[in-house]
């Protein structure tokens, strides 16, 4: 048993040192394509990055459906955005300035308040699985449309003064292929470490709901955590806030619709809908309030106690 339990264990850090390293150079290149696209900072980690540090959970959750175990994958999601809030966020307040921007940061709280209930909605009303699902994914196309065309429409507005006093990067190949290989890193670490968590669950015997809820969206939100560690150093808070936010709304819409699409709706309980609900109006309360302000750093600490008895209420 100690040996085994030694395996998932190296199996486990192999996998969050290749999301770490991926991760990093994945923010990094983020960074030159919104430079070379003349695009916000925001946009970019609320689309490209976002998508990115989202697809170990949709990786995950995808697993997950090909095992029947519907619960375990909504399961993920769901607890993904709650960590994603009460943890990353909270890590982002501590260890940076994160600033709330006053157009952009709050036309997309928008966009994840209307996600949010929208995925809500559909869940708990007769709206046929498959039917929801659609709407869930063309909802994800439809918001990441209008954030490209939104991010052009900027370039020639708000954002040129920033472009302007920045160095220009041309667009060759390896700035386009090389996110191409990142991404795939973060999926092969993102599965090492879940599928180490997977054989820890069978060793102790824990629902896979409460896992997916717990454990996995942990895991699986490390990307996110990284990503806010690392845009931090380089004082891009507007692509800290940019990831979190598209995240969270890539993982409802995107990941959501395909669940509902391919494995029907999950019957999670009223108590996980309103915690995420609780979790994600406090997170845009935060984003209102201190739009065009620093966040003070006792928002932190409050988010991280929520997270504390957040996982020790789980079971």
């Amino acid at each position: 048993m100690n040996r085994y339990m030694s395996e998932i264990l190296i199996k486990f850090f192999a996998g969050s040192l290749i999301l770490l390293a991926s991760t990093q150079f994945l923010v990094n290149y983020a960074k030159k394509i919104s430079l070379a696209l003349k695009i916000s900072p925001l946009i970019i980690g609320f689309t490209i990055v976002a998508i990115g540090t989202s697809l170990p959970e949709l990786s995950f959750s995808l697993t997950a459906l090909f095992k029947q175990d519907v619960g375990l994958a909504m399961g993920n999601i769901v607890g993904s955005n709650v960590v994603n809030i009460l943890f990353v966020f909270a890590v982002g307040i501590l260890i940076g300035k994160l600033r709330v921007g006053t157009s952009k940061t709050q036309r997309n709280s928008m966009f994840l308040l209307l996600a949010t209930a929208l995925f809500v909605a559909l869940q708990l009303t007769q709206v046929p699985a498959k039917i929801s699902g659609l709407i869930l994914i063309s909802s994800a196309i439809l918001i990441t449309l209008i954030e490209y065309f939104m991010g052009v429409l900027g370039r020639k507005n708000e954002d040129k003064k920033m472009f302007a006093k920045k160095q220009k990067i041309e667009i060759n190949s390896s700035l386009l292929v090389m996110p191409l290989f990142l991404i795939v890193g973060v999926i092969i670490g993102s599965l090492m470490a879940v599928s180490a968590i997977e054989e820890f669950s069978l060793i102790t015997n824990i629902s896979t709901t409460v896992i997916g809820l717990s454990l996995t969206a942990i895991v699986t939100s490390l990307p996110e955590l990284l990503t806010t560690i690392f845009s931090q150093e380089e004082h891009q808070a507007k692509l800290t806030m940019g990831n979190i936010l598209g995240s969270n709304i890539y993982n409802l819409l995107l990941i959501g619709g395909l669940i509902n699409l391919f494995s029907g709706k999950n019957g999670m309980t009223i108590k996980d809908w309103v915690v995420m609900l609780f979790v994600t109006g406090l997170f845009l309360f935060i984003l209102h309030k201190y739009s065009g302000k620093n966040i003070p750093k006792k928002y932190g600490v409050i988010l991280l106690i929520f997270f504390i008895v957040y996982l020790v209420n789980l079971g």
